[in-house]
């Protein structure tokens, strides 16, 4: 990643972390602490791990139509590996684990990657279903938040599922375009990058080209509605995920809503500011998202996006550094691949 990059990054970083702990002390922020059942965090936990489980399910339809017979348990450890590896800039994780896949499996990078690739836009629809059902049905919920940076919850929430509405058609009418006509779209991307350089435009065009093969699951419309049932089921996981969280700090008078609420603001944060292992971003949105707009102490909502985080991050460290040691890859490995050494 440029220098540039890294520093725009860490600047995006610290500024929401300066958000979240502003108006925080830190003797405030360890007797809030003290105050915490942490034993309510072990079913949170197991269902956090139970999502991961899901997720390699999931991920093994998505892979079959290229390569029968891959196991779950292939598939669980480059996932694992990959979502730690999102504790790197740009989502590096997304990344690794197409790489991890393609080595494993014998598959070329982006075949793999276009399998993530699918992956997290059913994630995206399901994120936008939530938010739509939210902004349709209980927009009153959001009117509490009044506003941040002079701009209205409510309005920045609706700008940005109008957004991410805009860019979800553009994404599945060019993967059905891609899938249904590749020679014609390949040509218009050939007459498109024709003044790069030879080299890039090549090797774009071979990418494209073998990325188009891993969409193939989207020509089946019985592996589509089942990727959609695994997608249903595996963030019904993620919204119970929460809830042990709330038993922990003591939240129960907050209504169950209130989850579905906080994964929104969660999901819209972390995608605007994509920071390293969402440090911060996650932090800064269980802010708004508790204390903001259910009006729960501002110190116990900044806990809350600390602990939480740690968790689930634990659980994502603890399983990727597990699995790096038992399939025996290296950290310099992780960190030195390149998209051009996948080419099949």
């Amino acid at each position: 990643m440029k220098k540039k990059h890294l520093i725009i990054t860490f600047l995006i970083t610290i500024g929401a972390l300066y958000y979240t702990f502003k108006n925080i002390t830190f003797s405030e922020l360890l007797k809030a602490l003290s105050t915490v059942n942490y034993i309510s965090l072990l079913p949170a936990i197991l269902i956090i791990v139970l999502t991961y489980l899901f997720r390699a399910i999931r991920w093994k339809y998505l892979v079959a139509p290229l390569k029968n017979g891959v196991k779950t348990s292939n598939l669980f450890s480059p996932l694992m590996i990959g979502f730690m590896g999102n504790l790197l800039p740009a989502r590096a994780g997304e990344f690794i684990r197409a790489y991890l896949l393609g080595k494993k499996e014998n598959l070329s990078f982006s075949v793999s990657f276009a399998t993530v690739f699918v992956e997290r836009l059913f994630d995206l629809i399901c994120l936008m279903l939530i938010m739509t059902w939210l902004l349709v049905f209980r927009a009153d919920i959001f009117l509490s938040a009044g506003n941040f940076k002079d701009v209205a919850v409510v309005n920045i929430l609706r700008k940005f599922g109008l957004l991410t509405f805009i860019i979800s058609i553009g994404i599945v009418t060019f993967s059905y375009l891609l899938l249904h006509f590749r020679e014609k779209m390949l040509n218009v991307i050939r007459f498109i990058v024709k003044p790069f350089p030879a080299r890039f435009s090549c090797g774009l065009i071979e990418f494209i080209n073998s990325f188009a093969q891993g969409l193939g699951i989207l020509n089946d419309i019985k592996s589509i509605f089942l990727i959609s049932i695994l997608s249903a089921i595996l963030w019904i996981f993620m919204i119970l995920s929460y809830y042990p969280f709330y038993l922990a700090f003591g939240f129960t008078e907050l209504p169950y809503i209130s989850i579905l609420v906080l994964i929104v603001v969660v999901g819209v944060l972390i995608s605007i500011f994509p920071t390293p292992g969402f440090l911060g971003s996650y932090q800064a949105a269980c802010v708004i998202g508790l204390h903001e707009i259910y009006k729960v102490p501002e110190v116990a909502a900044v806990n809350f996006g600390i602990i939480s985080w740690f968790v689930q991050m634990g659980v994502v460290f603890v399983l990727g550094i597990y699995f790096i040691f038992k399939e025996n890859i290296s950290f310099k490995e992780l960190k030195s691949f390149r998209v051009k050494e996948l080419k099949s």
